[in-house]
């Protein structure tokens, strides 16, 4: 997962603004305006700071699968939320998204909130990408 320059300064903008409230930015209520997909115990948005390539290709669209109760880890989740939850992943599986989420313990999760990335790619391979982290140099070629 990388973020080109503008993309990582805006990411990094937000992460540092969600740390200044206390609350849970997937629990607000403004999160359920976005939603493209929804259920009683899970929501679907698009993720306010794509990635901009993932395993070598560009991300054409990034969404997220949220439960609607905060939960910080698939531990906790109930039955139905369980259910409900790989039923939303598995229908965007089938329409080519790829999943990935970090555990409860990754250094690199931004909210303690569990939730699922659906990441859809280009179907157009990188011949190579040149990347460097500072000052944030992204080269797809």
């Amino acid at each position: 997962m990388l973020h080109y320059r503008k993309t990582k300064v805006q990411y990094n903008s937000h992460n540092k603004a969600d740390k200044k409230v206390l609350a849970c930015g997937f629990c607000d209520a403004g999160v359920s305006e976005r939603s493209v997909h929804e259920t009683d115990t899970v929501i679907v948005i698009p993720n306010r700071v794509s990635y901009d390539m993932f395993e070598g290709r560009r991300v054409t669209e990034h969404l997220m699968v949220i439960p609607k109760q905060h939960r910080e880890s698939f531990i906790d989740f109930s039955q139905q939320e369980q259910l409900e939850t790989m039923q939303v992943i598995a229908k965007y599986e089938a329409e080519g998204y790829n999943i990935y989420a970090r555990g409860v313990g990754s250094i690199s999760r931004s909210m303690k909130h569990q939730h699922t990335h659906l990441i859809k790619l280009s179907q157009r391979a990188s011949n190579a990408v040149f990347y460097i982290k500072r000052p944030y140099f992204l080269l797809d070629i």
